[in-house]
């Protein structure tokens, strides 16, 4: 059995049509305004799904946590109305989308953190995704 080098391991998850995922933890303060969650490298991707989950309770001071993509954040992957604190405000409630979205590379993935405090987020957000071209991946 070979071992593959961290350098053809990347080549063939990158191939086009192979699933990705890329999770990214959310802890800043909850209106800290706009994160960003990922950006597309190399060449185009295609957004599968996205999930934000709660890791905790305690996001009180959350008025929403909308995800948007593309340039100018012209696509909504989380609306704000579903992107709330009453629909993240127990450890494992979770709001997702799913679809099909191609973003070109340098493309980015942003959270905007709206609140009335600024206690710590406590979320994962999870986002499926292939390779439109090969060599195409989230950072």
């Amino acid at each position: 059995m070979s071992i593959l080098s961290q350098r053809e391991q990347d080549a063939k998850s990158r191939a086009v049509g192979v699933t990705q995922i890329l999770e990214v933890a959310i802890t800043e303060a909850l209106n800290s305004g706009d994160k960003t969650l990922a950006t597309v490298t190399g060449q185009a991707c295609l957004i599968k799904s996205m999930v934000i989950h709660s890791v905790t309770a305690a996001h009180a001071d959350m008025t929403t946590c909308a995800v948007t993509g593309g340039a100018a954040k012209v696509i909504e992957f989380i609306a704000v109305a579903d992107a709330t604190e009453a629909n993240l405000d127990a450890i494992d409630k979770q709001v997702a989308w799913t679809g099909a979205v191609r973003l070109p590379a340098t493309k980015t993935i942003i959270m905007s953190l709206v609140g009335v405090g600024a206690n710590a987020a406590d979320m994962i957000v999870t986002i499926e995704y292939e390779a439109c071209v090969a060599g195409g991946y989230l950072v």
